[in-house]
């Protein structure tokens, strides 16, 4: 019986079509343990302290953010409009963008709803009352993300940062409203 000159080569082309495919199907599939990658963020106290002290100021907007969306493994971060009391926006052409606090990488998986949500400037200065009813003084706001578990809405808790401890709040555990469904106040 005589051997096919491209024999070999046809084996070996194959052994190497079946590596690639492998190596294809692999490196497609989701990262281990899925879920969107969200940050823990800083509202710095010289932001928001600006805003608390305009008459104007009404509500804080936070907007999702991401400084690279083509990279996966950068979080969702926030951005942050003011909304004075006529309904207007006092930083529309530069929102206040959040920066990531340490260490805080989240990762959320399941069903979530993105949209907006908001603080009433009302709700932050009760925060930051302390037990005599004057203003605390704090180094950030920490924005933690959650799911609420009743409508599925990607929302952050609010805690109040001094030093690297966090204050006790008055008002108990606070976190952003998701706006809809909820309406502004």
């Amino acid at each position: 019986m005589q051997q096919q000159p491209f024999g070999n080569f046809t084996r070996l082309l194959h052994y190497v079509l079946i590596f690639f495919v492998f190596l294809f199907v692999t490196a497609c599939k989701p990262p281990a343990g899925g879920g969107i990658k969200f940050a823990s963020l800083k509202y710095t106290s010289g932001q928001v302290t600006h805003w608390l002290d305009s008459a104007n100021t009404n509500n804080f907007v936070f907007q999702f953010y991401t400084p690279a969306a083509d990279n996966e493994k950068r979080p969702y971060q926030l951005i942050s409009y003011i909304i004075d009391t006529a309904g207007n926006y006092l930083n529309a052409a530069s929102p206040d963008t959040l920066s990531l606090a340490k260490d805080s990488l989240t990762t959320l998986s399941g069903k979530a709803i993105l949209g907006n949500s908001y603080i009433s400037k009302k709700t932050i200065l009760d925060m930051l009352k302390d037990s005599g009813g004057k203003k605390r003084d704090f180094d950030y706001l920490l924005l933690s993300p959650i799911i609420l578990p009743s409508n599925r809405h990607v929302v952050y808790q609010v805690q109040i940062i001094k030093g690297e401890v966090v204050l006790k709040c008055g008002t108990g555990d606070v976190n952003s409203n998701p706006s809809p469904p909820a309406t502004m106040h």
